[in-house]
């Protein structure tokens, strides 16, 4: 496992930099490719950098950081480093299906819509990850 490449979701980030001053920028250590980003691996599913999507003046103002493909009783989740509670992780994402390489069915949990104050909820699909080998 050498990186994570996932683009979060197409739509959002074209509303970001379809806004005017909007922003979406990769950082520690994460670099964007096109439309997706790569995250560099950290240990078994870890992965760091982030992506930081600005907009409205900074109302808009979402870090998704250090993302990690864990295993949970329910199946598997996406997790980022709390972008409220440091040192804490926030299941950001559900994914119905992983295969160590591809993941599919990825979708906002509750505390991952609620970053974003009212637009998303929870179960919206959000662009699958992949695990580079």
């Amino acid at each position: 496992m050498t990186a994570l490449d996932w683009g979060i979701k197409a739509s959002l980030l074209d509303y970001v930099r379809g806004r005017g001053a909007g922003t979406v920028e990769a950082g520690g250590g994460a670099t964007a490719e096109g439309d997706r980003f790569r995250f560099p691996a950290a240990g078994e599913g870890a992965f760091l950098g982030s992506v930081t999507l600005t907009a409205h003046s900074g109302m808009l103002r979402l870090v998704i950081a250090d993302p990690a493909i864990v295993r949970s009783p329910e199946g598997w989740l996406l997790e980022i480093a709390d972008p409220h509670e440091p040192g804490e992780r926030l299941a950001f994402a559900t994914i119905a299906a992983f295969d160590g390489e591809r993941a599919s069915g990825t979708a906002l949990t509750q505390d991952g819509a609620d970053l974003f104050f009212g637009p998303y909820e929870a179960g919206t699909p959000l662009d699958d990850p992949r695990v580079e080998p």
